[in-house]
């Protein structure tokens, strides 16, 4: 019979306490660990409203700095500015390449006939 077991079947003593307290810790930790799986598969308990660097949003963008930095001289994508830093916020950004979407051959088709 393993610890697990032991745990559920026998009745809390003092002498298995610290066998339980251990138990639930481990429980605990496991499914700390599941949670945060889940949330990063949703992309839940990350803020997408923080500041970010160019750096990150050449990630974000697969964009070079050049290329982003001239976005930002040209004041085409959202961005910020304190001191001599640029500042963006991912979620601004995605929204920002949301808003260039094209339409497919199937929806411009769809949309003249329906006029």
């Amino acid at each position: 019979m393993n610890t697990d077991e032991t745990i559920n079947k026998e009745e809390l003593t003092l002498q298995n306490t610290p066998k339980a307290v251990n138990y639930l810790i481990n429980e605990i930790a496991e499914m700390r660990v599941l949670l945060e799986h889940i949330e990063s598969q949703l992309g839940l308990g990350v803020d997408k409203h923080r500041p970010i660097n160019i750096e990150k949003a050449c990630q974000i963008l697969n964009q070079t700095k050049n290329g982003i930095n001239k976005m930002v001289r040209s004041r085409t994508i959202p961005h910020y500015i304190q001191g001599n830093k640029v500042y963006f916020f991912e979620d601004e950004l995605i929204k920002w390449v949301e808003k260039g979407r094209v339409a497919t051959l199937q929806e411009k088709y769809t949309s003249k006939r329906n006029y």
